[in-house]
Order: structure tokens, then sequence, then C-alpha cells
């Protein structure tokens, strides 16, 4: 798909633009937020595993809108579906979190900070104006 010029898109897909890649810097964000807590409650505080589990709550669902905004931005392929990916793989990382399957919980949030990051930095090359 062409990348349009600020000039010929609508408003809608500008602003769903916008949207997706604010949202994705704020999952990234988030999800570094996350890995910070479980190094905080494995050799600090273990009071904060309380605050890993809780604070996923806040933004577990960030994957699912950026899966909408992908379609009202009319962004690739890559952005739709790598946020529907994201989805499952936060999905997956609750079926992680016990058992023998722990030793996957980290692997798991490396694949979703690389996710993030690919979909973040990848988000911000639409929004430059071009001349």
């Amino acid at each position: 798909m062409a990348i349009e010029t600020n000039e010929m898109m609508s408003s809608r897909v500008r602003y769903g633009r916008w949207a997706y890649s604010i949202l994705a810097w704020v999952l990234l964000i988030c999800i570094v937020v996350q890995v910070l807590l479980a190094g905080i409650a494995l050799f600090e505080d273990s009071e904060a595993w309380n605050w890993h589990r809780t604070f996923v709550h806040l933004f577990e669902y960030l994957s699912i809108i950026l899966f909408i905004l992908g379609f009202v931005g009319k962004l690739s392929r890559k952005f739709i579906w790598g946020s529907l990916g994201l989805f499952v793989l936060f999905n997956v990382q609750y079926y992680t979190a016990h058992g023998i399957a722990g030793a996957l919980h980290p692997v798991l949030a490396l694949a979703l900070f690389w996710g993030a990051l690919a979909l973040a930095r990848g988000s911000t090359s639409f929004l430059k104006i071009r001349k």
C-alpha cells in the first residue's frame, strides 16, 4: 500500500494513524515497566509481585485497540496483524505464569517487547509529512 501524503488523507485516517503510533509507544513503555516490576519483585521486594500481576490489566487490551486503529488508519497488514499477534502473546503469557511452562514466561516477555518495539518504531514512519 502506498503511503499517502497528509493532504490526501482523510482526517479519520490521519487521526487513526496518530492514535496507533501513540498507543504503540504507550504499549511498549508499559511492557518495559511490567518487566521492571518483575525485576523489583525478584531482586528487591517480593511485594512487587502484586504490582506485576495487577499492572498488566491496565494495558493488556491496548493491542486490540491497535488492531482496530490499524483498520481505521488504513495501515498495512504488518501493523494490523502484528497488533493482533501481540494480543495472542499476551494471552499465552497467562498460561505460562505458573508451573513447568513458567520458563517460557520471560521468553514470551522478550517476544512481546520486540513485537511492540517493531510496531512502535514502524508506526512513526507514516506520520512524517511527505513533500
